[in-house]
């Protein structure tokens, strides 16, 4: 694997992600050829992809997130939640983040144990929850290497008094269904936060 370099959300915001991405936004599982299209479509250029990945982190769909992401990110994702249920023997940490027991989670999809871990995680965690979505996000262009991938270069800022707006790069590939999200700092974020709780919650002593 190569290295991986608000509660008051608007309605316009809510109808622009439908619209845009359409019936792909359903929770997970097997896509119709309509849903299949509609993905492409929307994915088709790497700012198209930035935007759509941006909106569905703030309005809390990991699912949609989920299915913006590239495939060796999500098994990024994958990894790291076997890596840390595995380490707790009492199973208690992968009942809470996928819950299931050890049979049923070796059947999931990775991009079912990625929305349910950073939905379960990010529910319990109110802070991060809010510095998610609780911000306006804009793309502004993009960066091509000379890999073929491309970095989206965006614009983020919080929604409080004062706040300075960051720029911001997140890395992309380029699929056969289209641009997916290679990792972003919102990834760095959440993967970190994965760890974190995930050590809060062993039984004391493991």
């Amino acid at each position: 694997m190569r290295t991986l370099t608000g509660a008051s959300r608007t309605t316009v915001a809510c109808v622009g992600l439908a619209l845009a991405v359409g019936s792909f936004a359903q929770a997970i599982g097997p896509p119709t050829a309509n849903a299949q299209q509609a993905l492409a479509d929307a994915t088709a250029t790497p700012e198209g992809t930035a935007d759509l990945f941006l909106r569905s982190i703030r309005l809390i769909r990991w699912n949609t997130a989920a299915q913006l992401m590239h495939p060796e990110t999500l098994e990024r994702f994958h990894q790291t939640v076997t890596m840390i249920a595995d380490a707790d023997s009492s199973g208690a940490v992968r009942e809470y983040f996928t819950q299931t027991d050890s049979a049923a989670y070796a059947d999931l999809d990775p991009a079912v144990v990625f929305d349910r871990a950073v939905g379960t995680m990010v529910d319990d965690m109110p802070g991060l929850m809010h510095a998610i979505y609780d911000r306006d996000d804009e793309v502004i262009g993009r960066v091509i290497e000379e890999s073929g991938e491309v970095h989206a270069v965006y614009r983020t800022t919080a929604r409080i008094s004062g706040a300075v707006s960051e720029a911001k790069a997140m890395q992309l590939a380029r699929v056969q269904e289209g641009w997916r999200v290679f990792w972003s700092d919102e990834l760095e974020v959440l993967e970190t936060a994965l760890r974190g709780v995930a050590r809060n919650r062993r039984p004391p002593g493991r």
